[in-house]
């Protein structure tokens, strides 16, 4: 835990802390130095990653047969009664969905200012993926084995259920990088249009909408619970906004960040949202 509070910190110190001068017209700053080598570190570590994912032990025929799944809890319950033949049609709507948002930051190719500026905007949106990536990884789905909806359900096929990815319910990847990409493509358009004021909240109310789509069909899919898409959903939108933020040139630091090792190990993190 020590070491990885360190690795963060270290991290995250990469990131803009001063101002460039007022008339430079840039919104972020990148330390491609620092932040291209750590981007390329943190796409091996999801590879690694996934790789172990697959080699998750998978469910035997008794533990699946002693499922019940009316011993879930009430907010959850509904996603283990989907219909089993709504699964190829879900999942497959769930992908689409999920391909097209991944592509959603190129529409700010369309503003002449952000397009001026597209090698910064793209290395801070592949280092937003890389995070979401990485804290669906190790977050997520590696030290948590929650069982899929689907293996509670007795309408479907039972070698599915004893097939691979069973025990990767918690929390839902489709939905959290769906919503990384669109908060992101919101945050990065209101940051180079101040003058939306107030209105930039109707981008990020927008940006709500592929994320919920794309929940709800791996609902319907059987391959996630609500509280699944509902905990992507918010790690999503917090990894969209804030890569972004922390790389937004102010005349104020963006953060404050302290790390702590004792007997407790962590961060304090102070964040200037304005």
């Amino acid at each position: 835990m020590k070491t990885i509070t360190l690795l963060v910190a270290i991290l995250l110190a990469c990131f803009p802390m001063q101002a460039q001068n007022a008339g430079s017209g840039k919104v972020y700053r990148v330390n491609y130095k620092w932040e291209v080598p750590a981007t390329i570190a943190g796409y091996a570590l999801n590879s690694y990653g996934l790789g172990l994912l697959r080699d998750k032990s998978r469910l035997d025929a008794a533990t699946i047969l002693e499922l019940d799944r009316d011993e879930i809890w009430a907010f959850d319950r509904w996603a283990a009664f989907q219909n089993p033949d709504n699964y190829e049609n879900a999942q497959l709507i769930s992908d689409i969905g999920m391909n097209a948002a991944l592509v959603l930051p190129a529409l700010l190719a369309f503003d002449k200012q952000i397009r001026k500026d597209w090698l910064p905007v793209l290395l801070i949106y592949l280092e937003t993926q890389s995070v979401g990536g990485n804290l669906y990884l190790w977050l997520g789905t590696m030290p948590n084995n929650r069982i899929r909806p689907y293996v509670y359900n007795p309408g479907f096929d039972m070698n599915m259920k004893l097939g691979g990815g069973t025990r990767d319910s918690f929390f839902s990847g489709h939905t959290s990088w769906t919503a990384g990409a669109s908060f992101f493509t919101a945050k990065v358009y209101s940051d180079y249009h101040p003058e939306l004021g107030n209105k930039k909240y109707w981008l990020f109310a927008a940006a709500l909408v592929p994320p919920l789509f794309v929940g709800y069909s791996r609902m319907r899919a059987s391959k996630h619970f609500p509280t699944d898409t509902i905990t992507g959903l918010v790690i999503g939108a917090a990894t969209g906004i804030l890569i972004p933020h922390l790389h937004k040139i102010n005349k104020k630091k963006n953060y404050t960040l302290v790390p702590f090792v004792g007997e407790y190990s962590g961060m304090a993190i102070t964040l200037n949202l304005k």
